[in-house]
């Protein structure tokens, strides 16, 4: 995540996730962003309501930032290398940014306890399965009747092998994630002939 200059919010928003990311939610206060940022504390809270709504926009924007990722990638990949590509692209992701990923397991789990914050999650999780199922959609070069569905359990997945892969060092993601692979190419198979039948 890179703020544009003069950006105070945004700027707010990359010291939050550098600060997030090596501290944690527990461990981390309003201080520390804005040391990180070089901004006072009260400019923090003229930006966002208190902690919990600037962990909510950091993750977010790290979203939107992978949402504007895949958009990206469905215009220039070839339909029927999207599929490896999009898999190839969240596996890469886990292993090269998994602080994106633990402050989303720490929004997640705040969620479920903060009423404040359940919205964002919802939204989060809402934005995900969508994105999944356009890129679903744009594989299979139409609209699916299950595509929904689908995109749920692609992100259940998504989200769980990344957690795995974190708490166990002999995972096999790479393993796990050609499987997938290997199941999507059969669900989408199926999804052709139930149409040619």
């Amino acid at each position: 995540m890179k703020p544009k200059a003069g950006n105070t919010r945004a700027q707010l928003i990359e010291a939050a996730y550098k600060v997030l990311a090596e501290k944690g939610y527990e461990n981390s206060s309003v201080k520390d962003i804005a040391r990180e940022a070089g901004v006072s504390p009260g400019l923090v809270h003229y930006h966002f309501a208190n902690k919990e709504d600037l962990l909510v926009s950091v993750v977010k924007e790290a979203a939107n930032e992978y949402c504007q990722q895949m958009r990206k990638l469905r215009k220039t990949v070839a339909e029927d290398k999207l599929a490896d590509a999009a898999l190839a692209e969240s596996l890469e992701r886990i292993k090269s940014n998994a602080d994106w990923y633990k402050l989303r397991y720490e929004l997640y789990v705040l969620g479920l306890r903060n009423p404040a914050i359940q919205s964002g999650v919802k939204e989060l999780i809402a934005r995900g399965r969508e994105g999944i199922e356009e890129t679903i959609q744009a594989v299979a070069g139409k609209t699916l009747p299950n595509g929904a569905e689908m995109s749920a359990i692609l992100f259940a997945c998504f989200e769980g092998l990344a957690l795995q892969s974190f708490v166990d060092s002999e995972f096999d993601l790479e393993g796990a994630y050609q499987f997938l692979g290997q199941m999507v190419e059969q669900f989408l198979q199926s999804q052709s002939e139930r149409e040619r039948t």
